[in-house]
């Protein structure tokens, strides 16, 4: 059984690599700002976050990094706080990899459920037990709460679609031998996406097959 995960380790990794993709376009969020007293200037935290996800758009990770570190320098509030470390999060991962992300992902998980995303995504990546482990409290419990069929509606374009989150569940799952959850999972993500053949989802089911059957 020890051989046979890590066979699927190295099926899946490719497929995780994958996800940090981005998509294109650019959805802002709120119109929240903060400001200092003696006549500063009013700072629009998440317009900042905006420009940054602009920058992940187009690839110019650093400089989205220089957008949402403007933010954290100048006294945000916790969801100001929250967007601009998971911007950060993405950024890293599209520079190198999901674990690069997990930092800033851990202290935006609590207030963005993107970040949670992220940092299951490092998890699952690194995929040991406790990693699986991880991947489920933040998938199932946390963001799903508990409900199989949990709706996940990106809130910036990280490149991971709500099928894809379920698909990723589905491999956590049957890597810690819970075969029919792994099983409703995939076939949930399948089930969101019609056109799912050739896709990631596609590619993460048959790891997932490999390991159930």
């Amino acid at each position: 059984m020890a051989k046979k995960h890590l066979t699927a380790i190295l099926l899946v990794i490719p497929l995780l690599l994958g996800l940090t993709g981005c998509t294109g376009g650019v959805n802002g969020e709120g119109t929240g700002s903060y400001s200092q007293d003696l006549g500063t200037p009013i700072v629009r935290g998440n317009a900042f976050n905006d420009a940054g996800w602009t920058h992940i758009d187009k690839g110019q990770y650093e400089s989205a990094i220089a957008q949402f570190n403007t933010v954290l320098a100048d006294n945000p509030t916790e969801d100001e706080k929250a967007e601009a470390n998971n911007g950060i999060g993405w950024a890293k991962a599209k520079l190198g990899t999901l674990k690069d992300g997990m930092p800033w992902f851990t202290k935006a998980a609590d207030l963005s459920n993107d970040a949670k995303v992220g940092l299951a995504s490092a998890y699952l990546q690194m995929a040991s037990r406790s990693d699986m482990e991880q991947v489920v409290d933040l998938l199932y419990k946390q963001l799903g709460k508990e409900n199989e069929n949990f709706n996940y509606v990106p809130r910036r374009n990280t490149g991971v679609s709500n099928a894809e989150v379920h698909a990723m569940l589905a491999y956590a799952f049957a890597s810690l031998g819970e075969d029919e959850k792994a099983q409703h999972q995939i076939d949930y993500a399948k089930e969101l996406n019609p056109s799912w053949e050739g896709t990631t989802i596609d590619q993460m089911g048959q790891v997932v097959d490999f390991l159930i059957n």
